[in-house]
């Protein structure tokens, strides 16, 4: 196995950082771009706003204290 040196791997936080010096619009057509999805110019700013609602309620979910939680089987294993 070849060695690596970490400086030369870029990591997520590089690319976040870079993804975020972009305006809501270009993240939102580069986001597109990077799934495939097909964007009009006409829906970019819908999308991009419909997108930051989405991380905004995502970072409310990573902020919640789920240490006490349990996890819950959402698919029971099947019997032999």
């Amino acid at each position: 196995m070849r060695a690596v040196a970490l400086s030369s791997v870029p990591t997520l936080m590089t690319m976040q950082e870079g993804v975020m010096a972009l305006s809501k619009a270009e993240q939102c057509r580069e986001l597109a771009r990077l799934v495939g999805i097909p964007l009009m110019e006409t829906e970019v700013a819908e999308v991009a706003e419909r997108f930051e609602s989405l991380m905004r309620e995502l970072e409310r979910l990573t902020q919640l204290d789920l240490a006490h939680i349990q996890p819950v089987l959402v698919f029971p294993e099947e019997e032999a």
